[in-house]
This record gives structure tokens, C-alpha cells and sequence, in this order.
């Protein structure tokens, strides 16, 4: 039996999400602690890597202020431009936070 990495039920074999909190099956979570002013160089840095499949952005107190799905299927030139919105929301993000918390849910190699 698989163990779901968010909310520890035991699932069955071939399980592709959680069917008590949605978590999909197969994911890792990373978790990193930033500053406002490293908020966009890091957040720059992980949308390069192919594996990252969602980026969520919590405040100080560990509210969810951003949650970014990041499949890329297209080109990158056409990925930077989808990302524009997003760059901008986290550039505000940064102007009223302090410290931010970056969990990273990548694909298991």
C-alpha cells in the first residue's frame, strides 16, 4: 500500500490521487523559506525545471497567498509569456510580505 504524502492514507496500488484530500499520487513537496527580495529569483529559478508541477506561495503565518499550476507543453517563449500575469502577482506579493513560504510539488523521477 501507498501512503498519500499530504494527509498519510494508505491507498491502494495504482492510485493516481488521494481520494480523501485530491493530492495527486507520485508527487514530492519541497518547501523553501525566502525572503520578499528572493521571492521572484527563486520562484524564476523553479519554473526552468521541467519535473515542478505546481508552486504554492504561503505568507508569514502559512496562508496559501498564490497557488501556480506549471505544466509546460508549449515552446519556451510562449511559457514565459503565460507566465507574465503570475510574475506580476508575486512582484506585489513581495512589496507586502516579509517572508515567504515556497512549497514545490515536483514529478518522482
Amino acid at each position: 500500500m501507498v501512503k498519500c504524502l499530504e494527509c498519510g492514507t494508505e491507498l491502494p496500488a495504482g492510485a493516481k490521487f488521494c481520494f480523501s484530500c485530491g493530492t495527486q499520487v507520485g508527487l514530492k513537496k519541497e518547501v523553501f523559506q525566502v525572503s520578499s527580495e528572493k521571492l521572484l529569483e527563486k520562484f524564476k529559478e523553479l519554473t526552468r525545471d521541467a519535473t515542478v508541477k505546481r508552486v504554492i506561495i504561503k505568507d508569514d503565518q502559512g496562508k496559501v497567498v498564490l497557488s501556480i499550476p506549471l505544466t509546460w507543453g508549449a515552446a519556451g517563449a510562449v511559457a514565459t509569456l503565460a507566465l507574465a500575469p503570475w510574475l506580476a502577482a508575486l512582484g506585489v506579493i513581495a512589496g507586502i510580505a516579509t517572508k515567504c513560504t515556497i512549497e514545490v510539488q515536483r514529478v518522482v523521477s
